[in-house]
């Protein structure tokens, strides 16, 4: 064996070792004979825990524990459990009692240090620290040149359009790209400048072709319109662009000196900012419809309402060309590409400005021509600079400087060897991370790398919903029936084949009054033959309306038709912020329907449902109520689904396997450790 390769085969050993080190997982202990029922118990106990079953799973694991008290296992899983059910403070304890007895192991104490951070409250407002440069020509196939315009969608994924390449490059979470399109044989484009990204639709405005392309978010080209001149629908020069929700397409005309608002097919609804624009370029629309325009020619912002009319302007005397913009909260970001960047506090009407910024190397460095701004889910900041034919990539200091939050919420093996895993992938303020590759992920089965792991696309279940309905069981919510039926109404005629929703009875107890199915009629029948009681344990009802939705996958949600009426019994068996946690731990939103805005119960309802990611709606509501289904489908199912084929000899079965998985996101890593008993 010559020198070289024994080299390569001691850095290979070494990089195995340090992998199994990383990812260790600890084998159950040696059990005494009056020991061996903890092991028994361990045993039922995460059997239930990967059934979602976490009562039973955790008095399966205090069992466990009573006759062992060493035993690891069953104390890290009672944890797990107490933080999925929504005891989050108990989930805080356990872990503190590992740690005072030095059982914590790196991954427990991720856990924990994650668990600490988000009972304290945590810091979203966190500043940005440099992340990554993505250097268009180091890609080779993905090559990029001139990066003029970016856009993020709404699973995280970066597209940046390129001017001199004539292309748009997309990328992952952890910016790597993973596709890269022109248009077709016949049809390429020729020199892009704007993007717009809404949904599976993207539009891209191609300055130099005077035309609009639509694609979709694969890259398959769609359609394309338009031609070079003044007429409506021609264009001379379009830079910039923006889809709304409501399928209208506004076009910065730089050439002809207006906006352009079309139909998504092109045809021409309305001329904005004649007479009044410059060389419009970027444009953006924010929530009250209200439209933004970076106004080029004049060094300025204007601002138009819904209807087009001329509101204001937002000055900057350090505007050169402003180029593009970018609106997040009360923030308006203005990429000049003469000048830098800056960003305008709409609140406190004040400015300030990006002018450099040190590298992973510390060197100070600043943009040479930053063409467009654009932000992610996350807050991360992606910057287009012109000239050096990159993106610099920006993200909350927070989220670059500590581990991801990972939870396997269960082990499914009953078509052994295959195995499937459910995870959760958060980042420190609980925010659920989107779109991690499937070649981010690691699995190891008894310290062992598996050597192919798959990762289910969520899409498919992401167009199906799970709903609980909960409907107190008093007199007024009785009474109120045709307001009830009324605000449901809309959201039950839109039950789809795939979809699920059940109907709670919250009395004195909590009883299935319609199993999941999806039929209107018998929902609206059950709720119609209701024989009141009072006293409602809402809470309890709520738990159980969510507890049924565990295993569900798509977006899931619960709905709630409450009076507003005192009830002290409401709250007895299960706390607010206990709901709260157990909702927030699954993500699953709460939303309330509610009869009346008097009384203590409606502030605690309100405050479910926000902290929750729900919406407390009076009854009847104006017709706001005809929102809920949108809401639903827009609350997407996060979750990643793993799968791996086990390797282990089990000899007979009753083997535990310690599974870790690892996840990286950026600059910031997660693992999370779990088991099963092979059959």
């Amino acid at each position: 064996m010559g020198r070289r390769t024994r080299t390569k085969l001691f850095l290979c050993l070494l990089l195995l070792g340090i992998l199994a080190q990383s990812a260790s997982s600890e084998p159950l202990p040696n059990f005494g004979l009056k020991e061996k029922e903890a092991r028994t118990f361990f045993k039922r106990g995460l059997a239930y825990y990967n059934k979602g079953e976490f009562a039973a799973a955790r008095e399966n694991f205090l069992r466990s524990l009573s006759i062992k008290p060493d035993f690891v296992h069953p104390k890290f899983f009672l944890s797990e459990t107490y933080y999925l059910s929504g005891d989050w403070q108990e989930s805080l304890t356990e872990l503190e009692q590992l740690e005072s007895s030095n059982k914590l192991n790196l991954i427990r104490k991720n856990r924990l240090d994650a668990l600490r951070y988000r009972l304290g409250g945590g810091n979203r407002k966190e500043a940005l620290e440099y992340y990554k440069s993505i250097l268009g020509d180091d890609l080779r196939r993905f090559r990029f040149r001139n990066p003029a315009d970016l856009a993020v969608d709404e699973e995280g994924y970066l597209y940046v359009v390129s001017f001199d390449t004539a292309n748009v490059v997309k990328f992952d979470a952890n910016g790597f790209p993973v596709e890269n399109f022109k248009g077709g044989i016949g049809r390429n484009m020729e020199g892009p400048v704007g993007i717009s990204v809404r949904g599976k639709s993207i539009f891209i405005a191609d300055y130099a072709g005077d035309k609009i392309y639509e694609f979709d978010t694969k890259g398959t080209f769609i359609n394309r319109f338009g031609s070079t001149g003044k007429e409506p629908g021609q264009f001379h020069g379009p830079s910039g662009l923006y889809f709304t929700k409501e399928g209208f397409l506004y076009v910065s005309d730089m050439g002809n000196n207006r906006i352009q608002k079309l139909s998504r097919e092109g045809e021409l609804l309305q001329e904005i900012g004649v007479g009044v624009l410059k060389q419009p370029a970027g444009i953006k629309v924010n929530n009250r419809g209200e439209i933004y325009v970076a106004d080029r020619g004049n060094h300025r912002l204007v601002v138009f309402d819904s209807e087009g009319n001329y509101l204001k302007e937002i000055t900057n005397s350090s505007f050169k060309k402003p180029r593009n913009i970018s609106i997040r909260e009360n923030k308006i970001f203005v990429a000049d590409e003469a000048a830098g960047l800056f960003a305008y506090d709409s609140i406190a009407k004040t400015w300030s400005s990006f002018e450099n910024f040190r590298d992973s190397k510390n060197t100070v460095r600043n943009f040479d021509q930053s063409f467009s701004v654009a932000f992610d889910y996350t807050g991360s900041m992606f910057v287009a600079d012109f000239n050096r034919h990159r993106i610099e990539a920006f993200a909350p200091k927070g989220q670059l400087s500590s581990n991801l939050d990972l939870i396997v919420e269960r082990v499914i093996h009953s078509d052994y060897p295959d195995i499937s895993l459910v995870v959760h992938a958060k980042d420190r303020h609980g925010v659920p991370v989107k779109a991690i590759p499937r070649n981010s992920f690691r699995v190891y089965e008894m310290d062992n790398l598996a050597p192919l792991i798959g990762l289910t696309d969520m899409k498919k279940f992401n167009n199906r919903i799970s709903v609980s309905i909960v409907a107190e069981n008093s007199s007024l919510v009785s009474e109120s029936y045709p307001t009830i039926e009324k605000a449901l109404k809309p959201f039950l005629s839109e039950i789809r084949v795939d979809d699920k929703i059940q109907l709670l009875r919250s009395g004195r107890d909590t009883q299935t009054a319609y199993p999941f199915g999806k039929s209107m009629y018998d929902i609206l029948k059950a709720i119609r033959s209701f024989v009141p009681e009072e006293d409602s344990q809402i809470g309890k009802s709520l738990q159980k309306g969510i507890t049924d939705l565990l295993d569900s996958l798509g977006p899931r949600a619960v709905i709630a038709v409450v009076s507003g009426k005192d009830s002290k019994a409401a709250f007895t068996q299960f706390s607010p912020t206990k709901i709260i946690r157990f909702a927030v731990a699954h993500d699953i939103p709460i939303y309330f329907l509610c009869l009346g805005e008097n009384g203590e119960s409606v502030s605690v309802y309100k405050e479910i449902a926000e902290k929750t990611g729900g919406k407390f709606l009076t009854i009847p509501a104006g017709g706001t109520e005809k929102n809920l289904r949108s809401w639903i489908d827009a609350k997407k199912d996060r979750r990643y689904l793993l799968s791996f084929k086990s390797r282990i000899n089990s000899e007979g079965g009753d083997v535990y396997v310690p599974v870790v998985v690892e996840a990286i996101f950026r600059n910031s890593n997660g693992k999370a450790e779990t088991g099963f008993f092979s059959p």
